[in-house]
This record gives structure tokens, sequence and C-alpha cells, in this order.
């Protein structure tokens, strides 16, 4: 009898309807020693909730504050000031000093590159027309595969032979 009322106690308490008194009678019967073999898996459950019941938790939380002072902000700004010195510095040492020959075929090169690019954008202007003329070819293209297809159904429809 006590076994078929603890079963269904446990469909009660699959389904979250049992009470607390429910759930202490339950907890009273799986922490004894004999527990038939379909049920141990419960057994399990309910000691762990026993010893987890008296079990008591309390972190060690170490907190320390870190203060960022005005020494270490001055240390910091006067770093950022010395690196800003010195890669204004290193700038200035390194420019280059270019003979009349080298300018003079630097601007020639210039000049060359400058009549080539002109000359390559005159000649891209001339397939803009060329785009345009191919554009309508295919729009044409297009236009009669339409009537094609129209003829072809009309066809069909009047049972035309040809």
């Amino acid at each position: 009898m006590e076994l078929q009322h603890i079963e269904q106690l446990l469909e009660k308490y699959d389904l979250c309807e049992t009470s607390l008194a429910e759930e202490a009678t339950l907890a009273a019967f799986f922490n004894q020693d004999e527990v038939p073999d379909h049920l141990l898996h419960y057994q399990a459950l309910f000691r762990y909730f026993s010893h987890a019941k008296h079990q008591k938790f309390t972190p060690q939380v170490n907190v320390t504050k870190k203060v960022f002072g005005f020494r270490n902000l001055s240390i910091a700004a006067s770093v950022v000031v010395l690196l800003g010195l010195l890669l204004n510095y290193n700038s200035g040492v390194h420019k280059n000093q270019f003979s009349e020959d080298e300018i003079f075929a630097y601007d020639q090169t210039k000049i060359a590159l400058e009549m080539l690019s002109n000359n390559f954008n005159k000649g891209t202007s001339q397939l803009k027309t060329l785009e345009v003329f191919s554009n309508a070819l295919q729009k044409g293209e297009q236009n009669i595969t339409f009537l094609n297809t129209f003829n072809t159904t009309t066809n069909k429809i009047f049972k035309i032979n040809k």
C-alpha cells in the first residue's frame, strides 16, 4: 500500500502538483536505504536535495580599489609629449635633397603621364558611343525573340502549319 502511495506522489511530483508535506513524505521515503529498483533514480535526486539543504556557500570576494592618481596621469602625459617630439624630430631629419636633373626628369615624366591620361580619356569616350549602339542591338534582339514567341503561340492557337 505504501509503495502505491509513493508512486502516486511521484506522479504528482513530476507534474509539479505536490504540497510541501507530500514532498517531505517523498524525501523521508527516499532517505531510507531500501528503495525499489525502479525508483533508484529518484533516491539520488532526493538525497541530493537533503544534502544541499544543509550546505552553506559563503564566497570570499576580495575587492581592491585601484586609484589612477594624478601622478600616473602626469607620467603618461609626459611620455606622450616626448613621443610626439621624437616623431616630429625624426620626420624633419630625413628630408631628401634632389638634384636638378632628378627634378627635371620628374617633371618630364609627370607631363608624359598627363598626356597619356588625356589620350586614354579621349579613346574611352568613343567607346561610350559603341556601348549605346550595343545596348540598342540587345534591345532589338529581345524584341525579335518576343515576336517569334508571339508568332509561335498564335500559330498554335489558330493551328496554322507552315
